[in-house]
């Protein structure tokens, strides 16, 4: 009669393949490193677009070309719109913008109310625009065209300021003039 053997257990599982731990950890390990990184980039501040930048809209672009202020001064002539407004003697913010219709087949409105101002010391409230060389326009489809902005604020008022334009039925965009004060003396530009 022939012996027979019976395996026991050892107590110990062995793994079908240790390949398959290594790939596992690997795997975790490019998930946590993917992760991490797109935490990273996502909490970067985003740049805002400054004097000079191009901004995509709705339509095509949007461009602050250029910020000064000018000196509205105290004639005596026939009476002004400045003088209406109560801002004769005092410097008033100018702002040229640029916009160009490329995205779409049809035209965009433009006009005044489209521009408001705001400033980190002035409060929640924007200032409307006074005027604009926009008023009451239509930019047609593949057309550009280059206007400005004006805006009464408070004099003495100093700080950094936004303009932000609202094109008819799309998004606002908001663009940082920098630091830009006004005062009731002559500006000398």
């Amino acid at each position: 009669m022939a012996a027979s053997t019976t395996l026991r257990p050892t107590g110990r599982v062995r793994a079908k393949s240790p390949y398959l731990l290594v790939a596992g950890a690997i795997l975790l390990a490019l998930l946590g490193a993917a992760l991490a990184t797109w935490t990273v980039i996502g909490a970067r501040p985003v740049a805002a677009a400054g004097v000079g930048d191009p901004v995509d809209t709705g339509f095509g672009t949007f461009m602050v070309t250029r910020v000064s202020t000018t000196f509205v001064p105290d004639t005596q002539g026939p009476p002004s719109a400045a003088q209406h407004a109560g801002t004769n003697g005092s410097d008033q913010l100018q702002v040229w913008v640029s916009l160009a219709n490329t995205a779409g087949g049809k035209g965009v409105a433009l006009s005044t109310g489209q521009f408001s101002l705001v400033s980190e010391t002035g409060g929640q409230k924007p200032l409307r625009a006074a005027g604009s060389s926009l008023e009451n326009g239509s930019l047609e489809p593949g057309g550009s065209i280059d206007g400005q902005v004006w805006f009464d604020p408070k004099p003495g008022s100093t700080g950094r300021r936004w303009l932000v334009f609202t094109p008819a039925g799309g998004d606002p965009v908001r663009v940082l003039l920098g630091n830009v004060g006004v005062s009731r003396s002559p500006s000398h530009h």
